[in-house]
């Protein structure tokens, strides 16, 4: 079985560092492969007034993750909430995280393109608006627009339709910009079994367009959107790549990483 001690959880935000070695903590990270921003929560115990008061709406939030010897980010985001609440004797307070800005204010009207106008072009005009750093742009084709196109209305829109027309998947991870398709680009390869931390046997699905598996690990940094899964179980060994999930982390109750993951 693979070891599942020395829970490592590191919260940065605002100048200040909350690690599981010293906080009651606990949160869940979302992940997926669309532009819609993730909201993760992440909850700490008995933080003092002065410490809440220097958390500030749209600070940045980063999360390391792990085990002792062996930790990665799992989150970099932006706060967009932070609540406190009582329960019983103590003060819980609740942080809320989106992986991006808000964008939906990032708008265009009535930008258009000639004819014969590649999507790649658009996306890359549109990416610059939309502000975030591209990790990888990689389209499956390069649509070609015979009668032009007329970009208008909110930039994460507009990408997600025109990355659709070049059979290719566009999404926000982390505080960046990916357009790729999930099955390809130069991701790590990650062998999960019961050695690695592979937790009971994955689930099989089959949709109209995809078939996989769900599939729940010990939580590990590694395993995000796109990452790509060497999976080994008993009913199951093959190649799988992930689209969506979610992190989640305690001190003393679940330290998962539950994914949907498809088939190639």
């Amino acid at each position: 079985m693979a070891k599942n001690f020395g829970r490592v959880i590191e919260v940065m935000v605002s100048n200040m560092l909350f690690s599981m070695d010293k906080y009651n903590l606990e949160g869940t990270i979302p992940f997926d492969n669309d532009l819609l921003p993730n909201e993760s929560e992440i909850k700490l115990w008995n933080l003092s007034k002065d410490t809440i008061s220097r958390i500030k709406r749209n600070d940045t939030l980063m999360i390391n993750a792990g085990y002792r010897g062996d930790v990665g980010v799992i989150l970099h985001g932006f706060v967009s909430k932070v609540v406190t609440k009582r329960e019983g004797v103590d003060a819980v307070t609740s942080i809320h995280v989106l992986d991006s800005h808000d964008l939906s204010s990032r708008k265009v009207e009535d930008i258009a393109y000639a004819e014969g106008t590649l999507g790649s072009y658009i996306l890359k005009q549109m990416a610059a608006i939309l502000g975030l750093p591209i990790a990888q742009f990689d389209l499956n084709q390069d649509y070609r627009y015979e009668e032009g196109y007329t970009a208008s209305g909110e930039v994460t829109d507009i990408i997600g339709k025109v990355a659709k027309d070049c059979g290719t998947s566009a999404y926000i991870n982390k505080g960046k910009l990916y357009v790729r398709n999930l099955r390809r680009g130069a991701d790590d390869i990650f062998a999960l079994s019961i050695e690695t931390g592979l937790i009971a046997s994955p689930e099989p699905f089959d949709e109209e367009k995809f078939k996989g598996y769900r599939i729940k690990s010990q939580l590990q940094y590694r395993i995000t959107t796109a990452s790509v899964v060497d999976l080994t179980s008993k009913d199951f060994q093959g190649r799988v790549h992930v689209r969506s999930g979610t992190h989640t982390f305690s001190r003393t109750g679940d330290f998962t990483t539950e994914v949907e993951a498809i088939l190639p």
